[in-house]
Parts: structure tokens; C-alpha cells; sequence
């Protein structure tokens, strides 16, 4: 991946989504088939336990894998399945952060996996998912 191309998906992360920007989630890095975004955590984004919400778990793994996906083939993909384990619980406070993995990339589908740990390094949930590529170039 040129730095170029690096930026301009960070930049496309950072921007490209009022929903992800609204729950506060951040691009952290994007690399040839991973992407990393992280959450400051704050009150309007934890459970009634004090825990973060687990929507904003599996938005953050989802994002993470979407990135790391169009890091390999600049196009517009969709999730068209995706199953999460919620593993651990974490204070309400300090960073938490999705990191993102292809595994498989084919012609239409992209085979991906999340891993989101607080900022002890403790594992909170495990996704798998599975995205399609749509057939619209990004113009990136």
C-alpha cells in the first residue's frame, strides 16, 4: 500500500460516515488488509452496567473489517453477514480499539475478523464477517 493510498483511506474512515463520527470512532491505521479504529470512551456510549454498549463493539469491528477489506480493492462493500462473541466486560472509561483482518478475499466476498480489547489489552469481543463487494469503484 503507497502512503497515498494510506491517508486517503484514513481520511475516508475519519469523514466518510456521520454515524461512525457521531459514536466517536476514529481511524487509527489502515494496512494491506487491516484497518485499526479506536473510541474514547464517554457516557453516551455505555451500557446501563457502565460497560461499553455492545452496538458500538460490533460497529467498531464492523468499520475495522470494512476498511481492511477496500484497503485490498478500492470498492464499495457491504456486510452481508457477520457473527460476534462478546467475551469480557471493561470499565467505562479509558480507550477501546477494533483491529481488523482479511483472511480471504475473492472475487465478490471478502472473509474478515475483529478483534476488540480495552486499553489493558483485554480481548471484549470476537467478530467473524463476511463482506461483498459491490461492483462501485471508490473513487479514492
Amino acid at each position: 500500500m503507497t502512503p497515498e493510498l494510506r491517508e486517503k483511506l484514513i481520511g475516508l474512515g475519519n469523514t466518510g460516515n456521520p454515524f461512525d463520527s457521531h459514536n466517536g470512532i476514529r481511524v487509527a491505521d489502515v494496512g494491506d488488509g487491516t484497518a485499526t479504529v479506536e473510541v474514547d470512551l464517554q457516557h453516551e456510549n455505555l451500557n446501563s452496567w457502565g460497560s461499553p454498549h455492545g452496538g458500538l463493539l460490533f460497529t467498531m469491528a464492523d468499520v475495522a473489517c470494512g476498511l481492511a477489506t477496500i484497503s485490498l480493492r478500492q470498492e464499495a462493500c457491504v456486510t452481508v453477514n457477520a457473527g460476534m462473541d462478546f467475551i469480557a466486560a471493561t470499565g467505562g472509561a479509558g480507550v477501546i480499539r477494533a483491529e481488523g483482518r482479511v483472511l480471504h478475499c475473492g472475487g465478490k466476498m471478502c472473509f474478515c475478523v475483529a478483534e476488540v480489547r480495552d486499553e489493558r489489552d483485554v480481548l471484549l469481543s470476537r467478530m467473524n464477517i463476511t463482506m461483498y463487494f459491490t461492483g462501485r469503484k471508490l473513487d479514492i
